[in-house]
């Protein structure tokens, strides 16, 4: 082996070792303040190192409560076929209500008020649905106790940026990390 080559694996090993960017797969082990565990063998990061990105903050927008108001529900039917007879002790008489008859109008007011409404609103995220929180449709959840993360480790070691959370088997493996150069 010659020289260079034992100097460019040397380098090799030692940006390895300095671990300049990693990623790294980590469980929410608390919420307020945020901490997570990217290994049983370490202790849980602590919020001063923690970067959140979009991602992983709650957004969530205000639900409207509305209503209709409709006019013009005026209408009316014509009946007709409501002929029939009487019978006595003095006989039969001629047939009554012959023709059609046009009905009173119906919802005679000139504009119609529902109540107010709010359809059923459902949030999805990794196919499951997201409850309606306080009047508010969540559009991305705040970061929760037990949620599997993605984090880029930076400087080091000493910071870790969250990317997003993690769903699916790769998430269910827990504290695995992926070295990058």
């Amino acid at each position: 082996m010659e020289l260079r080559d034992v100097l460019n694996q040397m380098m090799q090993e030692n940006l390895r070792a300095s671990q300049p960017a990693n990623l790294c797969i980590g469980t929410v082990t608390a919420a307020d303040p945020l901490e997570i565990t990217i290994s049983t063998g370490m202790g849980p990061l602590k919020k001063p190192i923690l970067y959140l990105t979009s991602a992983v903050i709650e957004k969530k927008i205000p639900v409207l409560k509305h209503k209709h108001t409709t006019k013009g529900f005026r209408h009316s039917h014509t009946v007709d076929g409501l002929s029939h007879t009487h019978s006595g002790e003095e006989g039969e008489t001629g047939p009554a209500l012959d023709g059609a008859y046009p009905t009173g109008e119906g919802l005679e007011q000139d504009a119609f008020i529902s109540d107010e409404q709010l359809k059923e609103i459902i949030c999805y995220e990794d196919g499951k649905p997201l409850p309606v929180k306080d009047g508010y449709i969540i559009l991305n959840r705040a970061l929760e106790k037990g949620d599997t993360v993605l984090l880029l480790r930076v400087q080091n070691g000493q910071k870790f940026v969250i990317l997003s959370r993690v769903f699916g088997k790769e998430a269910s493996n827990g504290n695995s990390s992926s070295q990058h150069n």
